[in-house]
């Protein structure tokens, strides 16, 4: 049962690149296509069988782009319940927050399509809910605060707050005073009055 197991996630990491949500295992689907709410981790853990085959195919399925978007975003989104124990920082080597990292530098070098916004979006959600706060993170979402959507702005305000690194206080400032949109500097704006009450 065991072996069986292990291939069966063996063949789901190594999905064909063509492949869509007919694709993976009806349970999978399943899981991952709640109408209402983000899966929970216990509904993965049994699906997957163990929490360990949980994480890799999540990873899997979070950076196939082949696959369908609904399905992949929830796959992005559930990758922080993963991260290590507290008091363990969910950082650079583990698998969750390599992954995050990848998904959102990948998303900065592709086509703006509405799919690649929603993609880079949800890994920056899913970085904030890492609770890292790590400077380094700050550090890799800064740059986004001048990206066009405003989504993908408010997106990356909300993650430097969840975060939770005073160090991001400083580049919020400077944001507020060149932001344009009246609800992005809302944000901003309450993110900084919250930032205050963040230690490193």
């Amino acid at each position: 049962m065991r072996l069986a197991l292990a291939g069966w996630a063996a063949l789901l990491c190594t999905l064909p690149a063509h492949g869509d949500e007919l694709g993976l295992p009806q349970s999978v689907v399943h899981a991952l296509t709640p109408i209402d709410a983000q899966p929970t981790q216990s509904a993965l853990n049994q699906v997957f069988a163990t929490p360990q085959l949980a994480l890799e195919n999540l990873r899997s399925i979070a950076l196939d782009r082949s696959l369908d978007l609904g399905i992949q975003l929830r796959a992005i989104r559930a990758l922080p319940a993963y991260c290590p124990p507290a008091p363990q920082a969910c950082g650079p080597g583990t698998p969750v927050h390599d992954t995050l990292i990848m998904l959102i530098t990948s998303q900065q070098l592709v086509q703006h399509t509405p799919k690649d916004q929603l993609r880079l979006r949800a890994a920056i959600e899913a970085l904030g809910a890492t609770r890292s706060k790590l400077v380094d993170d700050v550090n890799t979402l800064m740059p986004l605060l001048g990206n066009g959507s405003r989504d993908v702005r408010a997106t990356v305000v909300r993650a430097l707050l969840n975060i939770c690194n005073t160090q991001a206080i400083g580049p919020l400032t400077r944001s507020y005073s060149l932001e344009q949109v009246a609800q992005v500097r809302a944000e901003i704006s309450a993110a900084i009055q919250d930032l205050h009450q963040c230690t490193e």
